[in-house]
């Protein structure tokens, strides 16, 4: 290794301590903070020939750092999931099959038609018991399919804004029905 990569090494890892609090308030997620920081310092260290200098060196591991978290978000928190149980349905398969509950089946087991309409409704309240900013969200990507420019077009709200908000609203939906999303 070369002197100057040494030095370009130590230079990065003196902005690490700003950018993993950067990472921190963002993520809110120590683990996920600390990977997003380390791809921050790793796409640095092998793009380093393409700073200009433009700007101050942090502002530069700062800005890497947030494509990274963006990335982080669209990767890791699109969908809350439950745990399967012995290669059982997920929460999001359950929560996916209820949202389509209201499709007629002659086939379905009438007490099976009945717990459908039964979680339907309780799907539907707590839907609308969500706050406004997270519900806005949530009917649009999970209910309506609206895609995400889309959606941060109509609400004047970045990408990672979208996926944190359908993160917490799928989380919080979970939450609330857990009781009608566990097996039978």
């Amino acid at each position: 290794m070369l002197a100057t990569d040494l030095n370009l090494e130590r230079d990065l890892a003196a902005h690490r301590g700003a950018m993993l609090r950067f990472a921190r308030r963002r993520i809110r997620d120590e683990a996920l903070a600390e990977d997003a920081v380390q791809d921050a310092l790793l796409a640095a260290l092998s793009s380093h020939d393409r700073f200009q200098g433009q700007s101050a060196i942090r502002t530069w591991l700062i800005g890497i750092l947030n494509h990274k978290i963006q990335d982080a978000f669209r990767r890791e928190t699109r969908y809350v999931t439950l745990e399967p149980e012995d290669g059982a349905e997920d929460g999001n398969e359950r929560l996916e099959r209820v949202l389509g509950a209201n499709a007629p089946s002659h086939d379905v087991d009438p007490v099976d038609r009945v717990a459908a309409r039964r979680m339907h409704d309780a799907l539907v309240e707590e839907v609308e018991r969500l706050p406004e900013s997270l519900r806005a969200v949530f009917l649009m990507q999970a209910i309506e399919g609206v895609a995400t420019p889309d959606v941060c077009r109509r609400l004047n709200i970045t990408e990672a804004n979208v996926w944190v908000r359908l993160h917490r609203a799928r989380k919080r939906l979970t939450e609330r029905l857990g009781a009608h999303l566990e097996p039978a």
